[in-house]
């Protein structure tokens, strides 16, 4: 997640640099035809332009607010984890609790529980990172990806499993295809367990137990964005529709720029330039956000919330070796 206020020039020169010279050559291609080959009929009426162009952008439009409620919707389901991470480690500790007659064994059990719960949270944001075949594999988002590998690890699951899992577990999570979910379940039966044991009663069971289903049903919310592609029809009819604009644009603008007489038809190329950069840039905004959990710098900073996460429940155990927060690498928070 870019957390500046505004978008360093850098950033937007890498972002648009192949955009501009897309338009350049359109430009000079339209003004070659037109001046240097005579072809004046290829300076075609701007009026179906225009007509291509607002339908252009009302399908962009349409676009960039799916992708946007995707970005969104992932950034509340992620927020709803947090939320349910703090109720269910504060329910934990506050519901389990030793007999009367019984050998104390519930601080061992709070800690395991909430210990699995951090475990089930490195293993969601792994699976989050999963590539995918509709995401992005150009080189410039693999080399962004590259550059940021250097500061984070994407990878971190298997030292979370050693650190907060017991040695049986450890084993038997590597065996699961569906790790997060299988640690879940796992937490349920551990609570069932207690229950029939006497170390929580049954209204705390069944309170227990509806914590753990809604962190389900978030689970399964992000896992519905991260496995489920927006149509691609859209995403392939957008990127058709602004190559053809793109390319119609400076032969529409021919016949407009070449009023003005002599070399002032010249600014046609500039006047190009600004406008097909502000339709792709529209289309790139749109595509770039469709995939919230892509691993690049607009993308919801998984491994920011996940340690402030293991942070406040580790505070609450009482622990003292707290990690620390994850810091932005280059105005980009992960």
């Amino acid at each position: 997640m870019y957390i500046k206020r505004q978008f360093s020039l850098l950033i937007i020169y890498f972002i648009s640099w192949r955009l501009i010279l897309w338009s350049l050559f359109t430009g000079l291609l339209a003004m070659s035809l037109y001046l240097y080959l005579g072809w004046k009929w290829v300076a075609i009426p701007w009026l179906p332009v225009s007509l291509i162009g607002t339908a252009v952008a009302f399908y962009v439009g349409f676009k960039n607010n799916q992708s946007y409620d995707r970005s969104w919707e992932a950034r509340k389901v992620w927020g709803g984890i947090v939320n349910l991470s703090r109720s269910f480690a504060a329910a934990t500790r506050a519901f389990i609790s030793d007999p009367p007659t019984a050998t104390p064994i519930a601080e061992q059990e709070k800690r395991t529980i909430i210990y699995r719960h951090i475990a089930w949270l490195y293993a969601l944001r792994h699976a989050m990172w999963q590539r995918t075949s509709w995401e992005h594999q150009e080189t410039q988002s693999r080399r962004q990806r590259r550059y940021f590998e250097k500061h984070f690890d994407f990878q971190v699951f298997e030292k979370v499993v050693v650190k907060y899992l017991s040695a049986e577990e450890q084993e038997w999570i590597r065996t699961k295809q569906n790790a997060a979910a299988q640690l879940l379940d796992r937490q349920s039966q551990h609570i069932a367990g207690l229950y029939a044991q006497g170390l929580v009663d049954n209204f705390r069971h069944v309170e227990l137990q509806r914590l753990i289903t809604e962190i389900y049903g978030e689970q399964g919310r992000s896992e519905r964005i991260k496995n489920t592609p927006l149509p691609r029809q859209y995403s392939t009819s957008s990127t058709i529709f602004i190559l053809i604009f793109t390319f119609l644009l400076p032969f529409g603008m021919l016949s407009e720029f070449g009023e003005l007489g002599g070399s002032l038809i010249w600014l046609m190329i500039p006047f190009n330039m600004v406008v097909s950069w502000v339709f792709t840039l529209m289309e790139y905004v749109g595509d770039y956000s469709e995939n919230p959990f892509e691993g690049l710098i607009n993308d919801i900073p998984l491994s920011s919330i996940v340690r402030n996460i293991e942070i406040d429940l580790l505070d609450m155990l009482g622990e003292k070796d707290l990690p620390e927060k994850i810091k932005p690498v280059d105005n980009v928070l992960f």
